[in-house]
């Protein structure tokens, strides 16, 4: 077998990289995730893959929003709604179907394109209102912000399936990456979860077989 010949100097050019979906709903759950110092309390409610309607109890078209969040400050209460594309085909997709989207958009505060490169979409095809957040070093950051919009009052329907899916997500959470640490009354780290001395098992689990010499 021989070689594929290179021009002199020039190195090949590597191939992009790939996210899925979940790489860009971990990005968002650390995103999401602010406690102040000394405390449990935690900034934020997060949820994945919000359901528009309960099963079995509507009539309409079942959407999906890909993460919510939920902020608790007193000074800034608000949904931010977030929609996940992670190819071309999928966001150009989307702009052709603005009713997706708009379930979810009319009962936010925020709503958040979330890509993991520009080449994805470009900032004048974002819809009115929306921001972009793009992949950048380990985290994520905000390319256009996304305007404080004045949501409609959120259905009970959607009350509950927002709070299923928040359940849910705390319950995948330890799946995905450890809870951090806090630092309540003593320089001894506890579980911010829990508040059990860290590592803790249930939410901590790869701290915690790491402090056992388990690989």
């Amino acid at each position: 077998m021989t070689d594929e010949p290179m021009l002199e100097g020039i190195a090949p050019k590597p191939a992009p990289e790939k996210y899925t979906e979940r790489d860009m709903l971990d990005l968002l759950l650390d995103r999401y995730m602010v406690r102040r110092p000394g405390t449990y309390a935690d900034r934020w409610v997060r949820a994945e893959h919000v359901r528009s309607t309960l099963d079995g109890f509507s009539t309409g078209p079942m959407r999906i929003a890909d993460f919510i969040a939920a902020d608790k400050y007193a000074s800034s209460l608000a949904l931010h709604g977030h929609e996940v594309k992670v190819s071309r085909s999928d966001w150009l997709t989307e702009l052709r179907d603005p009713t997706k989207a708009e379930a979810f958009k009319r009962y936010m505060h925020h709503w958040w394109l979330v890509v993991p490169s520009r080449d994805i979409a470009k900032p004048d095809e974002l819809p009115e209102g929306w921001g972009l957040m793009v992949k950048s070093g380990k985290g994520l950051r905000a390319a256009v912000k996304a305007p404080r919009l004045n949501p409609e009052p959120l259905p009970v329907e959607l009350t509950i399936t927002l709070m299923s899916a928040a359940a849910k997500t705390a319950h995948r959470e330890p799946l995905h990456h450890d809870a951090p640490n806090a630092f309540v009354g003593s320089w001894s780290p506890t579980c911010m979860w829990c508040g059990s001395p860290a590592p803790c098992s249930a939410h901590q689990p790869r701290a915690h077989a790491l402090s056992l010499g388990v690989a």
